[in-house]
Parts: C-alpha cells; structure tokens; sequence
C-alpha cells in the first residue's frame, strides 16, 4: 500500500476540486474563481495541465493510465449544468453530457465515464490530456454532513486519506466506492496469477437464491413478558460490519457453472469439500426437530409443519449440519433431499485481498471516525448490492453482480448469529426476544456475581464480534404495550422503538408466521391475516377461501396462514385482533380479503354473534379489556334474514329498523335460544334490532351487530360506505381505522370520539379520576353572547387595485383545523372561579373574559376579535387563547370580569395524538386508506362538536362547553397568526377566511407554487394548508364582498383545477 505522503502528492497531481465559491487543489489552494461555464472548465483544465502540472493521468500499474479528475460538487453542479440541476446524481450523467457538448465542436473527444462521470480528451501539442467529470450535488465522501458540501479543504483531507489509505479515488456512492477498489485489485492480477472476475454470476430463472440474513423474527408477547420477569433492559446486540467479516473468509465460485442432476449432486455434497454452489434441497418441517423455540428457524424459508423446496448454499449446507449447540440443524446434506445443484468449478477466496484491504483501512482511520464510518458503508453496500443487478447496470460494472456470492455471506452471518445465541443461552439463559438481519434485541438483569448489568458483548476485538450498540430500561409502559399487542407486529415495533426512539412506531413489517398452530410462531399484523383460529376449526364446517377463490386441497400451504396470536400463548393474550368482519350473502367477510364461507343457513342473529366467537373478533384495549366483536349485515344479507331494507325511513334509520325487526323469526329465533339482545328501551318485552344492538348470552361476552342498511352512506357522515365498497373493503376500512387510531369505530362519530377520549388517561391521573373529575360533566354554562367573538372566521374583504390585476384565486384549507392547535393547549378542569373585577391576564390560565372590543384599524385580516364582522354595541366575553392572540397583535382591550380555571391541563393531548398519527398512517395513495382517513376526520370533527352538545352530551362524561370553546378559539388564533406572519413577510393578504378555508389572489395558476406561507406551512399535516379550490378572479368578485363568504362552491376543486392545468403544459 502506498505511503500516506506519496498518495497525497499523487492525487494533487491528479484531482482538482470545484465547488460553489471556485477551483481548488486536493491541498485546498486556491486555483479559480467560480466555474460556471463550459468556457471556463475548458480554460481550467487547460491551465491546471498545461501551467501547473495538475490533472495528470492517474497511474494504474500494468494497465492504461485511468483519467484525472475533475470532482464538480454542491453549487459546483449547478453553475456548470443545465437545465435541471435538481435531478439528483442519478440524472447529472446526462445532464453534465448536454452541458459539455459544445466542446465537441472545439476538438474535444466527449465519451461516457465510469459510474456518474463523463470523460473529456483531446490531444494538447505533443500531449494528450484526458480528465474525467464526477459531478455529485452531494458528495458521498461528506456522508450526512450537509455543511461540508462545499468545504474544499474538509473535502480534500477526506480525498487524501481515502486514496493514501484504500490505494483508489472514492466513486458516487458507498457500493461504487467500494467496487472501485475491487477493480484495481483485479487489474492489478490480470495476466499474473490470481483469480480474475470479469462476467457477472447471473442464475438461472428459476433459480432463487436466498440473500436475505434474518428476517424479522419476533417471540410471542407471553414468551417476552416471560424474559421482562428477571429483566432491568432491552440491548440491541448486533454483530460488528457482519458483511465484511464474511466476504474475506469465505470461497467463492466464478467463471462458468454446472448443473448437476440429482445423483451428482448428493454425491458432490457429501464429498470431503463441497463445491461452491446453490443446491435446491426439501428442508424439513422445523416442528419435526429438535430446534430451540426461541430463536427463529436456521432458514428463512424453514416452516413450522411441512417441508419445503429451496435453494441453499453451501455455507447453509455446511452451517445446516452443525450441532444445535453450535447454532446449526443437526441436518446433514443427506437429509436434504438433494434434487439438484449449480456449482463453480473455479473458487476461490476472491474477496480476500478485497476484505484486507478494507480491514486494515478501518484499523487506519481508528481515530478518523467520518472515515471510519465511510468504509463501514461502503463495505456493507457493496455486499449487500451483489445481489442487485440495478448498481451494475453499466457494461463497465457488470461483473459486481453476484447473487450466489450475497446468498453465501448472508448464510454465514446468519449462522453466526445463531451459535452467539446458543453461547449466550448456556452462559446466561437468555434468549433473543426480536431478530431482524444481523442483531437482536435481549431482555437483561444484573450478574448475579457482579451485581452489574449483564454484558452480552464479545470480549475479543475481530470483526463479526457480537456487540452491544444501544440500551433502554424496561419500564411499565414498554411491558403494557407488549402485553396489549394485538400480535407479534405489534410486539416488535414496541421492542424496536424501546431501543430505536418513536420514529420506529411506525407498524414494522415482520416475517409471516409459519403455521397457525406454532405458539411462538411469528405473525402477521390483524389486518394481514385471516381471523381463523387453525385448532378449532371453522364453526360448522365453514372454510375459508382466500380473496373469494375456491380453496385448493392440493396447493403447499403459503408460509402466511389464516389465524391470529392463539389464546394459549398467553392468559393475557387477546383471542383476536380484527375489530369487525363483514356478513353477506357469500359469507363472512376479513379484514384481509378472506371470505369464509358459511356452512348450515344462518336463521338467527345469534348465530351471527357466534361467528364473532369463531373468528375470534375484537380490539384490545388494555390488558385488562377489549373492545366487543363487531358484525356488519350488508343490504342484500339483511334482505336473506327477513328486514324489509326498502321500507326504512331514511329520516330516522335507527327507529325505523327497530319497527320492522321486531319480533320477526331473525330475532326471536335467538331469543328463544337463550340469547339476549340491548336496546330495548322502554318495553323489556320487545325484541328488536336497531342499527347497531348488542347481541349476548349470560355465558358470553356481547357482540355489537351492525346492520349495514341502517347507516347513512353520504361522504359527511360515513366515508367508509360512501362509494359502495365492496364487504371485503369494508372490513378493511374498519381495521385500518382502527388499526391507525388504535381504537374501533363504535356506533357513530360522537360515540367513537367520546370514548376515545376516555381512553387516552395520563399517567397522572388514575383511571376513577381521570373519569370522575378530569371528565366528569361541566355544570358551567357558558356566558351569555361568547358565540359572537368565539364562532368560526366567515368573513371577506374586497380586493384592492393592484389585487384585482391578479388572474387566479386560489382556497387552501387547513388541515386538521380545530385539533391542530390541542398538543399545547391547557383545558378547564372542574369548576372555574369568579372574578367580579377582572383579573390580570395569564395566557396559562384556561378562562371566560369580559372585554371591551376595540376597533380595528387592519383591514387586510380579518380581526381576531369579531371573526364575523358584527355590530357589537358592549363588552363581550372570550376565552384565553383569543385574547391572548389580540394582545399579541397589539390590541389593548380592557378586562372587566372574569371566570378562570386554576385547576387546568392538556387532558385531550393523547386524544390528539392519536388522530394525528392516524392521519399520517393513513395518508397513502389507496381508496380504503383514503376512506379510513375521512373517517378518522369525521370522528375528530364530531368530537369536539359533541363536547359542548346539550342535546346529546350534557349531564354525562366528557361535556364541557368550555373545552370546545378553547379548541376553537386555539384554531382561530392560529389561523391569525399565520395569515399575519404570511402578510408581514410577503405583503400578501387574505381575501376571504371561512372557517378553515383561507383565498389568496395570484398570478400563478397552480395553486401549490402560489402558496405564499412557504414550505413549512404547506402539506397535509394538521394546521398546514392544502389546496382546496380555484378559479379565475374576476368571475369570483361576487363574493368578495367585505361580508360573510358564500362563494366555495364556486370555485373548481384543487385536484380537477391541477388536471386542467397539466393537459396545457408539457411534461405536467
């Protein structure tokens, strides 16, 4: 390798660095100003060869010198190319080519580089000068450190040392990086002895190597409460750049392979030394041996009950024969059932020098951690995308494809995780209680000699060593959350964020249980399996038929299964996870598109709620309760069990399915089998369905029966029914609803709303205050005339002259209005305290106040004060976060009386936080998400209607005029502050404001780009705004008027309007 100051001076000769501000050397002197034209790059690299000695060709041994290099980073790239330099690296190839062309014209050769690079060369006197572009916008030498993108110096000590110390000039990316150096290391071999890779190792097709380490693997939430017994912390234990420990150990083929048949292959496996190969084997069901319960399978494509068809390695074939003890199978080759192999008859250890290389780098860099971390990324890149032809697509970078070579690393990795388990478990009696690719997360104590926290690490210091890298104490909350998992999904993203922080809250995708009857078995989210529980069986004789198809008997069962976490895992553990199922005609509809069809006729409503029992319906809540089972009966259903749908009053539903269900042979065929049915109001005697009755017997827990036809279906009210979805949709509407909010629609918006709200206690408050005080119901009426100030914005303005030369009017609407504003806000508690004079105002301090309204001199707003525009002739009363809002708008009304709460809190910030997390979660481009979104936004609307409802809510939990009050007024609020941030900023002004609905005037027909708020304000988050609807100003003067606004129906609706504007402007 070469010596650090040689390699240092080399590359000075060779690299010339361009950034924003100029051209420097590698040394970061200065060479130029600003490179921000071809003319300038010709003169540069003209200059730099020709009167400083710069830009050298780049020696490479016996082979042809490599070009010099022109490195054009950051601001750099956007001086030089046009037009697009927002494209990203990926499209600067083609862009750095047009942008050169011109040089072509001039005697300059112009041909496409290695990687992201164009080549420029053209003889120069007796000399040829060559010199090849790399632009990047973001170096990947900087990493994350977005502040050096155009720090030349940091940018050549990086280039140094990278070059001094891995004997090559780093590429675009860390797997390119990497890849180079593999290169120079072959070239360095070509016509010497030593092994030379030059094709690609591409399989056959029907050839499906297995690259994967460890798919997600998580232990059922009883075995982990069994660990968290004897346990103060979660580590996550992982193996130290795992890839790279491998790559250099190990012997792989190259060149061109055999198949060979079954005979030849059984008899090459058992051989002294096996051939490097890919052989496809029957591995065996893994409930048939004698492997631990607490690790995941020694294959990835292992199941629990029935053997399967695979192709392995030969490090699986050798890891697979190894001692349980050791980590392996007991299972030698010769068990395997060998059909066939593809093996290389040329091997070697062709990534040995490679590794070396990369080794002796890190121990170099040991005190240059960016370095440091640089040559872990690219190592761990570049294993991993042997696999992936796409890195490799240009001709020059074809032989990086080897997909036998990943399979073999990853073998190896896996199978040294699993002995470190097996030591770990001798040394420790611990298991791993999640697995994903090289790490896994323990649940520890102290050392019963020491006293100290157990450490699970490897004492010796070799790459591949087993290392602790983060740490987080079991608390209450962590093991609440794992006994309430719905299933193993659930389970690991709890352990995973425990460790990773709340960005992994995020539902993580954990590999498909292998067999429903497997206890320890890994499962799949509710909402992606079938709700069928593979022990009892369906209920009389009912089967279940994926997506609607006919089951096939003779088809190998998928390693997905129809079922949900089994009730003997666990005493605690939930019997099920999917809140509703969908009854129609054909059968019963899952969540997960399974229909299960329906042996003997159903004939009355309790065989409807056994079907709840069966399929083991219902939504944990706590560790203590679930919410019931819901059964939803489609029209065509309803119509089969005898209730005249057509006759049902659509003015009111409810009242009007109770009159045609009573006593019809539905109903009463249950009754007189012992079942009992709710709702039945004033006459005990009646039996009767409404749109939604509770059906139960005294032995069994109730079932909420859902009658489809009692609903309304408008996009207001029930966006999940509101465009005739399918059954199978709508029970996947109802669990991603509730899988988002982690809580089940119940009955309507209110009731849901409400409920939830009583489910988001604080760890300050126990459960009988959280009810009895925090919600207890207000006996505080609201003054008198609050509704005038404390009312939604209906207000407009006319446009001023110069507004009135703007073409377009644009509505945005803020998303998430009225609960926006919650996270922060403090609500009345109790009883509040009269001050008959007044008090001195504290913005802390939830509260009625007495003002005088003061005029306003702003017109361009509309005032925060009187939101309406109306004649007030007194005082007026409003809550704290209005006149918090006026003060700090520089208003100075008087306060003449006051009622505040001294006992207050942010009693709604878990409901929020709740609806926001649902609203992201949901935000997907799929219908059934898009419809579980609105849902969720009806739910919150409604609650913090019903709040303040006299009608519906008063004298029961939850009712407070007061909290809804505040709510709105924190909306209102917000909206005034950003409309004056926008308008102090940019001096534009609203033209009209309708409760959540802001209009700006603009010459710019896409409402996006005329957003004025900036990038900050702009989404679909809550209290950002959107695009809502458009139209052409002068055809919207009507109605602003300066009174209220009436004029949105009018304007065309953003996503219509944009789809207008992309059929007029190319590449839209």
């Amino acid at each position: 390798m070469t010596d650090a100051n040689t390699a240092s001076l080399i590359v000075e000769r060779h690299v010339v660095i361009v950034t924003g501000s100029g051209a420097f050397t590698v040394g970061g002197d200065v060479l130029t100003g600003p490179v921000d034209s071809v003319d300038k790059l010709e003169k540069l690299i003209e200059w730099a060869h020709g009167n400083r000695g710069l830009l050298q060709p780049i020696p490479a041994g016996d082979a042809d010198a490599d070009p010099a290099r022109i490195w054009v980073v950051g601001a750099g790239c956007r001086h030089l190319i046009t037009p697009d330099p927002g494209a990203g690296d990926s499209g600067l190839v083609e862009q750095l080519g047009r942008s050169l062309a011109p040089l072509v014209g001039r005697g300059w050769e112009l041909r496409h580089g290695k990687g992201r690079a164009v080549v420029l060369a053209r003889g120069v006197g007796a000399q040829r000068v060559s010199v090849e572009i790399v632009a990047e916008l973001h170096p990947w030498l900087v990493g994350e450190r977005d502040d050096l993108v155009e720090d030349a110096a940091e940018l050549g000590r990086r280039l140094h040392r990278w070059s001094a110390v891995l004997g090559a000039l780093p590429a675009g990316s860390g797997a390119a990086s990497a890849a180079v150096i593999n290169d120079r290391i072959m070239r360095a071999r070509a016509g010497r002895r030593g092994a030379v890779v030059s094709e690609p190792g591409v399989l056959p097709a029907n050839v499906m190597a297995e690259i994967r380490v460890q798919p997600p693997w998580c232990a059922p939430a009883s075995e982990v409460e069994e660990e968290f017994e004897h346990s103060d912390q979660l580590v996550w234990l992982t193996q130290e750049c795992p890839e790279l420990a491998a790559a250099g150990t190990l012997t792989f083929g190259y060149g061109q392979p055999q198949v060979l048949d079954a005979i030849t292959a059984a008899a090459a496996s058992t051989g002294q030394k096996r051939p490097f190969g890919l052989w496809r084997v029957t591995l065996p069901p893994a409930g048939d041996m004698r492997l631990p319960q607490m690790l995941p399978p020694p294959h990835p494509q292992m199941r629990l009950d029935t053997p399967t068809l695979a192709w392995v390695t030969t490090e699986d074939l050798d890891g697979l024969a190894k001692d349980v003890r050791d980590g392996g199978a007991g299972l030698p080759a010769a068990r395997l059932g060998i059909e066939q192999a593809i093996v290389w008859p040329q091997q070697t250890r062709l990534l040995e020098a490679w590794s070396t290389r990369l080794r002796e780098a890190r121990e170099e860099f040991a005190n240059d951690a960016p370095l440091r971390a640089l040559v872990d990324s690219a190592a761990a890149e570049y294993l991993q995308a042997l696999a992936d032809p796409e890195p490799w697509a240009d001709p020059a970078w074809r032989q990086h494809f080897q997909p036998a070579w990943a399979a073999a690393i990853a073998a190896r990795v896996r199978f040294r995780g699993r002995r470190a388990a097996m030591r770990i478990s001798r040394e420790y009696r611990l298991w791993p209680v999640y697995a994903r690719d090289a790490a896994m997360i323990y649940a520890t104590g102290l050392d019963e000699a020491t006293g100290e926290p157990v450490d699970l690490s490897d004492t010796h210091s070799r790459l591949g060593r087993m290392t602790v890298t983060h740490q987080a104490a079991v608390t209450d909350e962590l093991i609440l959350e794992v006994l309430t998992a719905e299933n193993t999904a659930e389970v690991a993203a709890a352990l995973s964020a425990a460790l990773e922080g709340p960005g992994q809250r995020t539902p993580i995708a954990v590999a498909p249980k292998m067999e429903a009857s497997n206890p320890r078995g890994v499962e799949s989210p509710a909402s992606e399996t079938a709700a069928v529980d593979a022990d009892q069986g369906p209920l009389n004789g009912a089967s279940v038929t994926a997506k609607g198809s006919a089951a096939k008997d003779d088809v190998t069962p998928s390693p997905t299964t129809a079922g949900t976490q089994s009730g003997r895992a666990s005493n605690r553990a939930v019997s099920g996870g999917a809140p509703a199922a969908v009854l129609h005609t054909d059968g019963l509809w899952l969540a997960d598109g399974t229909r299960v069809e329906l042996g003997p006729p159903i004939v009355h409503v309790g065989q409807v709620a056994e079907l709840a029992y069966t399929h083991h319906l219902g939504y944990r809540l706590t560790a203590k309760y679930n919410e019931p089972g819901q059964i939803w009966i489609t029209e065509a259903a309803c119509q089969e069990f005898g209730i005249d749908v057509a006759a049902i009053s659509r003015r009111d539903r409810a009242k009007s399915l109770r009159q045609l269900t009573e006593n019809i042979d539905f109903v009463t065929g249950a009754v007189n089998e012992g079942w009992s049915l709710g709702g039945a109001g004033e006459d005990p005697n009646a039996h009767r369905l409404g749109t939604w009755t509770r059906v139960y017997r005294d032995d069994k827990r109730g079932v909420m029966i859902a009658l489809i036809p009692g609903m309304g279906t408008g996009a207001d009210e029930m966006p999940i029914l509101s465009d005739e979805p399918a059954p199978a949709q709508i029970a996947k509407r109802l669990q991603l609803l509730a899988d988002a909010l982690r809580f089940p629609w119940k009955i309507n918006a209110g009731v849901t709303a409400v409920d939830l709200m009583l489910q988001t206690r604080t760890k300050t408050w126990s459960p009988q205050e959280w009810r009895d005080v925090v919600f207890a119901p207000s006996t505080t009426a609201p003054p008198f005339g609050i509704g005038d100030v404390e009312s939604d914005f209906d207000w407009s303005r006319r446009p001023t002259s110069d507004e009135r030369q703007r073409r377009y009017i644009h509505a945005y609407d803020r998303g998430g209005s009225y609960v926006a504003g919650i996270a922060g806000l403090e609500l009345p508690i109790g009883d509040p305290i009269h001050h008959p004079d007044g008090a001195p105002f504290n913005a802390k301090t939830p509260g009625y106040w007495l003002v005088d309204i003061p005029e306003t001199p702003d017109w361009r707003l509309p005032y925060v004060l009187n939101p309406r525009g109306l004649q007030f002739t007194g005082p007026k009363w409003v809550c704290t976060p209005t006149l918090e809002r006026a003060i700090e708008l520089g208003y100075q009304p008087q306060i003449l009386q006051a009622w505040l709460w001294s006992r207050h809190g942010r009693v709604l910030l878990g409901w929020y936080e709740r609806f926001r997390d649902a609203s992201a979660m949901l935000d997907l481009d799929d219908p059934d998400a898009q419809a579980a979104r609105d849902q969720a936004k009806i739910i919150r609307t409604h609650g913090i209607g019903i709040i303040g409802s006299d009608e519906h809510l008063k004298g029961k939990p939850a009712y407070s005029p007061e909290r809804r009050l505040h709510v709105l007024a924190k909306a209102k609020a917000n909206i005034v502050y950003r409309l004056h941030q926008i308008g102090e900023k940019t001096g534009q002004w609203p033209l009209a404001v309708a409760t959540d609905t802001v209009l700006y005037a603009s010459d710019d027909p896409d409402p996006v780009t005329a957003w004025p708020g900036g990038p900050e304000s702009f989404g679909r988050g809550f209290g950002q705004y959107k695009p809502e609807g458009s139209g052409l100003l002068d055809e919207h003067l009507e109605h602003l008027n300066g009174r209220d606004y009436r004029g949105k129906r009018d304007l065309i609706p953003a996503r219509e309007w944009r789809a207008n504007l992309c059929t007029d402007a190319e590449g839209c």
